[in-house]
């Protein structure tokens, strides 16, 4: 089986070995860390709701068999965009409580340094509340570098160069700046 490192080694090859390569893991995930690396914030929502558009698809598909073509797209189209925004509200939910999770624990570790004193529950179930409201905010502000990270981690894994912390912070380096000048003028 071809690996990314032969593949790159040797350019001429790629069509006659394009079979075996989309059977290769390595390569699928290095091509997925790229897509990451230079239009991950882009494609974040997509990536999130696709899975659940599917899902509904193949719901629809298998609860529909015997029906009529416009039955069938109709049972399909409604289950995809319900599926997609099951996904997109599941999402919403987790940023919010990671959010929450690393406010109290913030809290938990930041108050001994400033009081001396470990944090009462009452700053922690006010770190909590704040966190849940202001994390996505900046969830969604530092997806411009979190997307290239993923990629880069990707691309490093594909390369079998994973413990490579160079290699994996010039990736993301190179890779928020190409989203920073690439999406620029676009809003999210």
């Amino acid at each position: 089986m071809s690996t990314l490192r032969d593949l790159l080694q040797h350019p001429d090859q790629w069509v006659a070995r394009l079979p075996g390569l989309l059977q290769d893991p390595h390569v699928l995930v290095g091509v997925l860390g790229a897509i990451m690396l230079v239009a991950g914030k882009r494609l974040y929502g997509l990536a999130i709701m696709a899975p659940g558009v599917a899902a509904g698809v193949m719901v629809g598909l298998a609860f529909t068999e015997g029906q009529d073509l416009t039955m069938r797209l109709m049972a399909c189209g409604a289950l995809a965009i319900i599926a997609a925004y099951v996904l997109y509200s599941a999402e919403r939910l987790a940023i919010a409580a990671a959010g929450s999770f690393v406010a109290v624990g913030l809290a938990r570790a930041g108050a001994p340094l400033v009081t001396g004193a470990p944090a009462p529950w009452y700053v922690l179930l006010a770190a909590g509340i704040v966190g849940i409201f202001f994390f996505p905010r900046l969830y969604r502000k530092l997806l411009v570098v979190i997307a290239p990270a993923i990629g880069a981690l990707c691309m490093a894994w594909a390369t079998g160069r994973e413990g490579d912390l160079a290699l994996v912070t010039g990736l993301t380096l190179l890779g928020t700046v190409i989203q920073l000048v690439l999406w620029s003028g676009h809003r999210d």
